[in-house]
């Protein structure tokens, strides 16, 4: 990808997390809080530490963290202005939230204890240049933790609904920056070891995590979807309100041609969880 498309693709994912922000915690029936708090039970915090949340969002993990290591600290990165004052607006003594890029930190080598990334890797500019950046500013032995999404394990309805919209964006002669489809492997347990130990680490913990369910109708899964992923989102929110019923007449027909009425409407979002040490 090169500097312009790279630039394009920031923007467009900045922009999806901007608007998704009043949302995002409720999205799925709490699904991220869900993920937040298994990684920071995986990764067991404790008293005193110096902790970076990267990508944090809504500051999911950084408050928890934050409760668990009083009087140490967190601090918070993410490039979604919209993101960071929902983190800022919930009480917490021992956070601080910044605007800031993964790839380009400002804090001295062997600053943090801990650095967790909570859904974080796939969607960054440069994940093994952050990853890096990382290992430079944990102290010899700190702690990284990470969650990402093992999309592999998508059920047979989510799977329908992703391959249909390349071909739905084409109809309508849309486009949007996408990054390659190599980030889809991230969440998978053959893969994300080798990125820890490409950046110098020594996985420690590796774990899985499967939230779910179903919706009722295509009007409530086009809209569960659409807070899926910058792409849907968009392509979605494109839509007219006659191409909105269209479209999800087609997903009632895909989900009628799984055969199973069981496996109509059925989702499910599994996640790769590792706790790894600074070699």
């Amino acid at each position: 990808m090169d500097p312009d498309s790279s630039d394009e693709m920031i923007d467009h994912l900045v922009d999806f997390f901007d608007q998704i922000a009043p949302t995002y915690d409720s999205w799925a029936n709490g699904q991220h809080g869900r993920v937040a708090t298994r990684l920071v039970e995986l990764v067991k915090p404790r008293k005193g530490q110096q902790v970076l949340d990267v990508g944090t969002g809504t500051g999911l993990v950084a408050h928890l963290v934050a409760a668990k290591v009083t009087p140490g600290s967190v601090i918070g990165i993410d490039l979604s202005d919209r993101m960071l004052s929902i983190a800022r607006s919930k009480p917490s003594k021992n956070t601080k939230f910044l605007g800031m890029a993964a790839e380009r930190l400002v804090f001295r080598p062997e600053t943090f204890d801990l650095v967790t990334m909570g859904d974080t890797l796939a969607y960054l500019a440069d994940p093994g240049d952050a990853l890096s950046e990382a290992h430079r500013v944990l102290k010899v032995g700190g702690r990284v933790a990470l969650s990402s999404q093992r999309r592999s394990l998508s059920t047979r309805a989510q799977d329908l609904f992703f391959q249909g919209l390349a071909p739905l964006a084409r109809r309508h002669y849309l486009s949007f920056p996408r990054y390659s489809s190599d980030r889809s492997q991230f969440g998978e347990p053959r893969v994300l070891p080798q990125l820890l130990e490409s950046a110098g680490f020594k996985v420690d913990l590796l774990t899985e995590m499967v939230t779910g369910g179903r919706t009722d109708n295509a009007r409530e899964w086009t809209n569960l979807m659409a807070g899926a992923g910058p792409l849907p989102y968009t392509l979605i929110r494109a839509l007219g309100p006659r191409y909105r019923m269209e479209l999800e007449a087609e997903v009632d027909e895909a989900m009628g041609s799984l055969g199973d009425p069981d496996d109509a409407f059925r989702y499910h979002h599994s996640y790769l969880m590792a706790v790894a040490t600074k070699l």
